[in-house]
């Protein structure tokens, strides 16, 4: 019997010291960290955007009235306005959220509430004007609630008066119907994903 609970002991002592030895190497393992920088997940603080030189996005001019013109109630119609707005641009929008095309979009959604955040404006002295050249349902809810569009959306870049340079890209718009009737923008990406609509 003697024999035996030295055995026992003589186990757990063995097991107890091999758990003690790989959490000691799984500790190292872990406090090593081969690429310098913040771990994953972290959020970069004032001083770290600082240190970064990023510049900081101001509020645009308040957003125009809506275009009394545009039917509320005919989505392509609220779709094609929308993205003229959007998509537009002049100098002074630098380093600024344009509201411009904020009558078009519904209330609570990133347009309404921040603008258009403009990446590239034109060059001083010149505008940027938007116009949609085409655009294609692609999906709807079935109670018809939501609607989501693809849009092809020309944009000439000059001097007001002169020539300008034309490039072309695709967007893509979901409109909700509201409870009056009217339809408005909820979202606009480069690519719509699914549960967009």
């Amino acid at each position: 019997m003697r024999r035996r609970a030295i055995s026992v002991a003589v186990v757990l002592t063995a097991v107890v010291l091999a758990v003690v030895v790989l959490a000691i190497i799984g500790a190292f393992l872990m406090s090593r960290d081969p690429q310098p920088g913040p771990p994953l997940g972290a959020v970069l603080d004032g001083s770290d955007r600082r240190a970064l030189a990023a510049v900081p996005m101001r509020r645009g001019a308040g957003p125009p009235p809506a275009d009394p013109a545009v039917d509320f109630t005919d989505p392509q119609v609220v779709a094609r306005t929308y993205l003229a707005a959007a998509r537009s641009a002049e100098p002074d929008d630098r380093d600024r959220t344009r509201l411009r095309a904020t009558a078009y979009a519904a209330p609570h959604s990133p347009t309404a509430a921040v603008g258009v955040v403009v990446l590239d404006p034109p060059p001083t002295g010149q505008v940027r004007t938007a116009s949609v050249t085409a655009l294609e349902l692609v999906a709807a809810t079935e109670d018809d609630g939501r609607r989501g569009y693809r849009a092809t959306v020309a944009m000439a870049t000059g001097p007001p008066d002169g020539p300008a340079s034309t490039s072309v890209t695709t967007a893509y718009v979901v409109l909700a119907r509201q409870p009056d009737g009217r339809w408005l923008v909820v979202a606009e990406a480069r690519e719509l994903g699914e549960g967009d609509v």
